[in-house]
């Protein structure tokens, strides 16, 4: 099997060749001819070279990613956060400037603003969802504009193609983490953007058995630089989890379609709660950000924030909850829900599990 830089131009794994249908590159782009599953390659070196430049089995991933986000390139790496720290070690340098929007997932803003901060990176923060406010910022000259069009947590909605092209604008390269949404709502390389990143750990993964990170670049030319960072980093996927990625990708556009329904269900409930003071998600009129939302993306995700009525109601939902766990991460068959540090808000990961199963949880959890 040929390495990476061979393999895109191989016929030994199925590239789509013409425009296919989201759900059948979902199971089809990247497969071996003549083989039902792609074998895992479980070597140190391949054709001579080492795992970190590539192997087989996490090639045909990066394939079907890259195909269904509609770049050029993927990079797959060892966890989400590795996917973020390699891109913005590669793009930006000491003296360099990157405007972000003000809320990003925490190890994000820790990547930033404890360790490139601290190499002479300047960076700002503004509410991306005031556009003027992106405009002001990037009329200093600006690298990098970083952004989730639904923010983790608060899931503020930011109009991506309008930020994209503001970016764009200033001359500024558009890094777009779209780990909420995946491409089967949203695809921001459409829309402009030169990379995209998702942590494959929640919804690509789905079934919250593996860590990775996946890295789409809109040219070869920016694919090659993020994959020799890696390669320097060493921060590479196992063979192991890209075969469970290939595995749990082909349900995504089920998965998507019930995690988004579902979402609407809940919040629906939730709004009508009166142990709630309020509930925050794309799919409801009463959101910031729906309108955008609706025109935008290909439904509203699985992701809602929603506020206790008090500190007491907060603590007892928590404590309380038995069929949706109180546990990190999201994206899961389960439902996940956890609560943010200082405040009576919690962020909800909404699951496969039957709705009125989900809503019996919440309302004896409320109760």
């Amino acid at each position: 099997m040929m390495m990476k830089e061979q393999s895109k131009q191989s016929k030994t794994t199925y590239d789509s060749p013409f425009n296919r249908e989201f759900s059948t590159d979902a199971i089809h782009a990247g497969e071996f001819e003549n083989m039902s599953a792609i074998p895992i390659y479980q070597a140190a070196t391949v054709d001579g070279q080492y795992l970190r430049s590539g192997n087989p089995t996490i090639d045909a991933f990066e394939t079907r990613v890259k195909t269904l986000a509609q770049g050029s390139w993927g990079t797959a790496t060892a966890s989400g956060t590795s996917a973020i720290s390699q891109v913005l070690t590669n793009l930006l340098e000491s003296g360099s400037r990157i405007v972000c929007h003000h809320t990003l997932y925490v190890w994000t803003k820790e990547i930033l603003n404890t360790y490139l901060a601290k190499f002479g990176v300047e960076v700002v923060y503004v509410d991306m969802t005031d556009l003027d406010q992106l405009r002001k910022a990037v009329k200093k000259k600006t690298d990098v504009i970083y952004f989730e069009p639904f923010a983790n947590p608060t899931l503020d909605v930011i109009d991506v193609k309008s930020a994209i092209e503001i970016g764009k604008a200033a001359g500024g390269i558009v890094v777009v983490d779209n780990t909420f949404l995946t491409p089967y709502l949203l695809r921001p390389l459409d829309m402009g953007a030169d990379i995209v990143l998702h942590s494959a750990t929640k919804y690509l993964c789905g079934h919250g058995d593996t860590l990775a990170g996946i890295i789409v670049s809109k040219t070869e030319e920016m694919g090659h630089q993020i994959d020799h960072i890696r390669n320097a980093y060493g921060g590479i996927l196992s063979p192991q989890n890209a075969f469970l990625l290939l595995r749990g990708i082909k349900t995504l556009p089920v998965r998507m379609k019930l995690h988004c329904s579902n979402a609407q269900s809940v919040a629906e409930f939730l709004e009508l709660h009166p142990k709630i003071k309020q509930v925050t998600y794309p799919g409801l009129p009463s959101s910031q950000g729906h309108k955008i939302a609706k025109t935008m993306t290909n439904g509203f995700g699985g992701m809602i924030n929603f506020e206790t009525v008090n500190n007491e109601t907060h603590h007892q939902f928590l404590k309380k909850v038995t069929l949706c766990k109180p546990w990190v991460s999201l994206g899961d068959a389960q439902s996940l829900v956890i609560g943010q540090g200082g405040h009576n808000r919690i962020r909800m990961s909404v699951g496969l599990e039957a709705i009125s199963d989900i809503i019996c949880d919440l309302d004896q959890a409320l109760a």
